[in-house]
Formats: structure tokens, C-alpha cells, sequence
């Protein structure tokens, strides 16, 4: 397990306070004639600090998830305020809840839906990030925005309509996430568009060095 100071700080503390004096409770009962000894009492397992109070309105983000989140948004500030623009322009639409989604794992939606948070709160907009499924409960009279890191929609094969409403269920626009090496998909327009999702662009991750983030409309 790996410490940060201040959990180092607090165990090293912890092992250096003196040894409790036994306490009648703790004296252990003897055992009866011709039976074994009483096995030792179990060591006492070391407490750690508590935890801060959680705040369900702010994106878990791991350590090295948040210093990537600070890399890109160093490296690509424009690109991630024009992505940013297109979600504010749905939201004014009424589009309420908008879905990251994308056609494999390891796309980095993940990271891009924590991004995108940052931004937007950057932008005072009050962002919550969604569940799958889920994300179209609570209040809709607000003016809030819902991020859903909303996984694989468009898996490797025909697109199927029915497996399609049942993953967009509750989104109402869709950010769709492509890595560099894999091809444009121009039926995913249509197939969202059938189903009644807006389509807010392409975000193509992973490119080459020196490459632009591309936002297609």
C-alpha cells in the first residue's frame, strides 16, 4: 500500500506511543488443568485517519487521472473550450443530459468526462456526472448539466437500434469518442439521429504528436 505524507506522518506516530499497560479486561483467563494454553490475544490492527467528507457532486479522480486532466488542459485549452461551447449550446437547446460514449474500451472517456467537468465549473455551469441508465433523475426545471460516461455504444459490427435505445436510455446528445487509429463511422450520425439523440461532434483521442484534437459538427 502506498502512503501520502500525511498517512506516513500519522502511522509513524501511531508506532511510537508507549505501550498500553494491561488492563484487568485484558488480563487472559487461565486456562483448565489438562487442557492446552489459551492461544495470545489477536494484535490490534492499526486505525488510519479518516476519511474527508465526500462530496457526490465532484467526479471521483484518481491522482494521476487529475495531473492528466492538468496536462491537457495545459496542451490543448482551445480544443477543450470549443467542446465546451458545444455542450453549453445543447444545454441552452434543453439538451440536459449528454452522454460520453464510444465504440471500444481504453478510448479515454473517462478522462474527457472529467475534463470537460473542469471546464465547465471553470465556466460557472453547474455540472453533475450521471450514471448509465440513470441520469435522467432529479430535478429537470434547473439548469444544471448531466455528464454520463455512458461506455460502449457502438461496438465492432452492425449498429443494432434495439441495443442502442436500451444504452442511451435518459440522454438526450452525445459526444462521440474515436481513437486516432480507427476509422470515421458516418452511420453513427444517422443511427442517433433515428433514435433522437443530437449528436455534438467526434472527439478523436490518442493522435500523434503535434496533432490537433479534432471536433467534427
Amino acid at each position: 500500500m502506498t502512503l501520502d505524507t500525511l498517512d506516513a506522518a500519522f502511522l509513524r506516530r501511531w508506532q511510537a506511543l508507549p505501550p498500553r499497560p494491561p488492563q484487568p479486561t485484558d488480563m487472559p483467563i487461565a486456562a483448565p488443568p489438562c487442557t492446552a494454553p489459551a492461544p495470545p490475544p489477536a494484535p490490534m490492527a492499526q486505525s488510519e485517519p479518516p476519511s474527508p467528507p465526500r462530496d457526490d457532486r465532484q467526479p471521483d479522480v484518481p491522482r494521476d487521472e487529475s495531473s492528466i486532466v492538468e496536462r491537457l488542459l495545459a496542451e490543448a485549452a482551445p480544443q477543450w473550450q470549443a467542446i465546451a461551447d458545444r455542450v453549453e449550446a445543447a444545454r441552452s437547446r434543453g439538451r440536459r443530459v449528454i452522454a460520453v460514449a464510444g465504440c471500444e474500451r481504453g478510448e479515454g472517456r473517462t478522462t474527457i468526462v472529467a475534463t470537460l467537468v473542469r471546464v465547465l465549473r471553470s465556466r460557472g455551469r453547474d455540472v453533475v456526472v450521471g450514471e448509465p441508465g440513470t441520469a435522467a433523475a432529479g430535478p429537470t426545471h434547473d439548469k444544471r448539466i448531466v455528464l454520463v460516461d455512458a461506455g460502449v455504444w457502438f461496438p465492432p459490427g452492425p449498429i443494432r437500434r434495439a441495443r442502442l435505445l436500451v444504452a442511451s436510455y435518459g440522454c438526450e446528445a452525445a459526444i462521440l469518442v474515436r481513437r486516432a487509429d480507427r476509422p470515421a463511422a458516418g452511420a453513427i450520425e444517422a443511427a442517433l439521429e433515428a433514435i433522437g439523440i443530437e449528436s455534438l461532434g467526434e472527439v478523436v483521442t490518442f493522435a500523434t504528436a503535434g496533432a490537433e484534437t479534432e471536433i467534427e459538427p
